[in-house]
């Protein structure tokens, strides 16, 4: 999962991702989202021990990459690149 994480520090945003409205801006808020419930969702599975509880973890981390790994892609269709991402997310 750090590859993910690593990978994400690279992108960065060139058009006019300040304006709150706007469709970059929203999406760089659902990277956000999705990082943290990711780390969320690790937390999780490191505590768990029920086999149920177990699998259900794994299938939550697995979902959430899928979507991480989307909207990175989405973001290299809207012409995010890698500049200066790392201070829109702090």
């Amino acid at each position: 999962m750090g590859m993910l994480f690593d990978y994400l520090k690279e992108i960065a945003v060139t058009k006019n991702i300040y304006d709150y409205n706007s469709e970059n801006y929203q999406l760089v808020n659902e990277v956000r989202q999705t990082i943290k419930e990711l780390k969320d969702a690790e937390i999780y599975f490191q505590s768990v021990t029920d086999p149920d509880l177990v699998d259900y973890a794994i299938y939550r981390l697995e979902s959430l990459k899928r979507k991480y790994i989307y909207l990175l892609k989405k973001a290299k269709e809207e012409g995010i690149n890698s500049d200066n991402f790392n201070s829109l997310l702090s």
